[in-house]
């Protein structure tokens, strides 16, 4: 069970350290890394969560992984604190909170962008400023293609949703000729 109050604790002491040091970035793509790994290998996955293997053999075969991948030192020593509390099940959790809280320092917020098709750069470009003016952050946007939204657009950033589909202007219209 994922406990995001829990991931957002470690990532905020995790992210005080970083900022001490100067390493925002050089943590952030290590747990990255790390989580593709954990997502990629079965057996370093099995390792790390099942019970079976002791403390001591999980950070130790995991600190020999990390340290050949060039890990910082400051994310070995979290991963084996993680270990040592029995919360490395929160690993993906924690990553992307600690990504928000850096985000959140940084003024940067995330978004999506659904379209019924592919947009070009330019349209992506202007719907990413727009959004940026909207929340007075910048916005890193990704994008998706549902062609079930026949034409227009959905952007979503935080909490907010913009929706400009045809799909949803016909649902409004009908609605309003119901009366």
């Amino acid at each position: 069970m994922i406990n995001t109050t829990l991931a957002k604790r470690y990532a905020k002491a995790l992210v005080a350290i970083g900022t001490e040091q100067n390493a925002l970035e050089k943590y952030g793509e290590d747990l990255a890394d790390l989580i593709s790994m954990v997502d990629a290998s079965k057996d370093f996955r099995e390792l790390l969560i099942n019970p079976v293997f002791t403390k001591e053999d999980k950070k130790q075969i995991a600190g020999q992984i990390l340290d050949r991948m060039g890990t910082d030192r400051m994310v070995i020593n979290f991963v084996n604190v993680l270990i040592d509390r029995k919360r490395i099940d929160q690993l993906a959790a924690i990553e992307e909170a600690y990504r928000e809280q850096v985000d959140n320092i940084r003024g940067i917020t995330r978004g999506e962008v659904t379209s019924a098709e592919a947009i070009t750069e330019e349209e992506l470009d202007r719907v990413t400023d727009a959004l940026s003016k909207i929340t007075g952050k910048q916005v890193l946007v990704t994008t998706k293609v549902d062609p079930y939204l026949i034409g227009g657009l959905v952007a979503r950033v935080g909490d907010m949703v913009f929706d400009g589909t045809i799909r949803t202007q016909l649902n409004q219209l009908k609605e309003s000729l119901r009366g």
